[in-house]
């Protein structure tokens, strides 16, 4: 095998805005090598794997592919280059069949176009070397999450490409679907193949790896052999940052265990997502999730609101036991759920400011001849001010405004809904510096009003920095509850993997 390199990346920055994303990276891939990078999340580990796949463009620094330099405008460019990602999101064609969707753009010709019955041999031939469950005439959006995520896989084998990027690729799988994946691994290995793999779960990393490079913060801070390596050495490495509090925590109120429950959940259970969760949320408190990719804690709240209902255990709101079999179920008892995915399911992006905070309270405002405008902009209003939102007018479509200033009309809407319990899902992903910490201390002062917060987060110092407690999960299972101001960083990371 030769000893030129399969990839090398040197001195690689990226900014986004004035934030930077990587700085300086630098790192080798070598020919039948597992090379994982590792870090927190936002340590800048996709922001790299965009750039090597032709997704993003850096600033500054060069790649070399078999020791001659590139630089790829686009992912179709590093394809062609024998380069190939398995994304962390999935990035499906529903309506196609798995066949199509492994073989899409490179399906084999006839003399009549594309040929169907050898597009699906191919297709076989793929997803069969990482799973022989999958039927490929099955159209993919009667998959699980977990098969599409394996299906991605295939597609991106399907390339040829001799060096594959899988981003947390197990983060949807069974143990068993991962172990299939990583006897994959290990043969693409055999022929010479190279793996870049990125991943929360240090026992994969361990069991995987030839190197290992751990990202903190956008910049390299180490390269460690996986034969020197252990969990608490790595947990060390990826938090190892000195910790920056807002001192938003300081402002929490003290003797938390006096107050009344208001959201109890006992032993709820939908297999296959999470296990066996309980803990008890009250008056006027933030109570935050904690976890890495795969954890379950965004299914746990999508439970909670109704949007899938739990196989077990029990949810009580208000010491009287609920059962949400839709989101208007939760609406109902005051418990609102904000989704991760602000822009796909929280925002009515062709509507006004108004009426997305609004929409929720739409009864209010009916007239003779539909609903009446002038009212929703007047009521709208007070918002503006105690939101602190910038917008100039409430009646701009809601896209102008910046993702902070979106998110803060979402939880306007609910508040105008007069909820009690409110479920944040990564609620200041996407938005810059000064929003972030605008939210935080919004979310303060609304607990200072008896508002009761469930505060979904994976950034390990925003956990610290908004709540009272923290219950951590990993893989699905509950890992520990604690009160704020006795963990660190650090010591979250353990109780979640160690």
């Amino acid at each position: 095998m030769s000893d030129i390199p399969a990839l090398e990346v040197h001195g690689v920055s990226k900014k986004f805005g004035n934030a930077h994303a990587l700085r300086d990276v630098s790192l080798t891939l070598r020919k039948g090598e597992v090379h994982s990078v590792i870090g927190e999340n936002g340590a800048g580990k996709s922001t790299l794997m965009g750039i090597i796949c032709g997704r993003l463009q850096p600033d500054t620094g060069t790649l070399q592919r078999d020791g001659k330099q590139v630089r790829f405008a686009s992912p179709r460019e590093a394809q062609s280059s024998g380069i190939a990602i398995a994304p962390q999101e999935l990035n499906v064609l529903p309506m196609l069949s798995v066949a199509e969707n492994i073989m899409i753009g490179a399906q084999p010709r006839g003399t009549f176009g594309i040929s169907w019955s050898e597009t699906r041999k191919l297709a076989e031939q793929f997803l069969h070397e990482i799973d022989e469950d999958i039927d490929t005439s099955t159209p993919m959006g009667e998959l699980s999450a977990a098969h599409q995520q394996l299906v991605q896989i295939a597609r991106a084998t399907a390339s040829h490409a001799d060096v594959l990027i899988f981003d947390e690729p197990t983060a949807m799988l069974t143990d068993r679907e991962a172990e299939k994946l990583f006897l994959f691994i290990a043969r693409f290995k055999q022929r010479g193949g190279s793996v870049l793999y990125v991943s929360h779960r240090l026992n994969e990393i361990l069991e995987l790896s030839d190197s290992i490079s751990v990202l903190r913060d956008g910049e390299l801070v180490a390269q460690i052999d996986p034969a020197e390596a252990t969990k608490e050495k790595m947990v060390n490495l990826m938090a190892g940052r000195e910790v920056k509090s807002l001192h938003i925590s300081g402002l929490r109120k003290q003797n938390n265990d006096q107050r009344e429950t208001v959201l109890s959940v006992q032993n709820l259970t939908r297999k296959g997502e999470f296990e066996d969760i309980s803990f008890d949320l009250r008056k006027g408190e933030i109570l935050a999730i904690s976890g890495l990719i795969g954890s379950g804690r965004t299914e746990l709240g999508k439970c909670l609101f109704g949007l899938q209902p739990p196989d077990s255990g029990k949810v009580l709101i208000n010491g009287r036991e609920v059962v949400h079999s839709s989101p208007s179920d939760a609406i109902q008892n005051g418990l609102i759920y904000l989704p991760e995915e602000r822009k796909k399911e929280g925002l009515f992006p062709l509507l006004s400011v108004a009426e997305n905070i609004c929409i929720a309270s739409l009864d209010r405002f009916k007239g003779l001849f539909g609903l009446r405008q002038g009212a929703m902009v007047k009521r709208s209003a007070p918002y503006f001010s105690s939101m602190k939102l910038k917008a100039a007018d409430p009646s701009i479509p809601i896209s102008t405004l910046s993702g902070g200033n979106q998110q803060k009309a979402i939880i306007a809407r609910w508040l105008m809904k007069e909820c009690d319990i409110l479920i944040l899902d990564e609620p200041t992903r996407g938005i810059d510096v000064n929003a972030k910490f605008e939210i935080q201390a919004l979310l303060t002062e609304l607990t200072d009003k008896g508002l009761s917060i469930v505060f979904i987060s994976s950034e390990l110092q925003e956990v610290l920095d908004v709540s009272d407690r923290i219950l951590v999960m990993h893989e699905g299972k509950m890992k520990g509850l604690v009160e704020t101001n006795s963990v660190t960083q650090e010591r979250l990371l353990q109780i979640a993997m160690t």
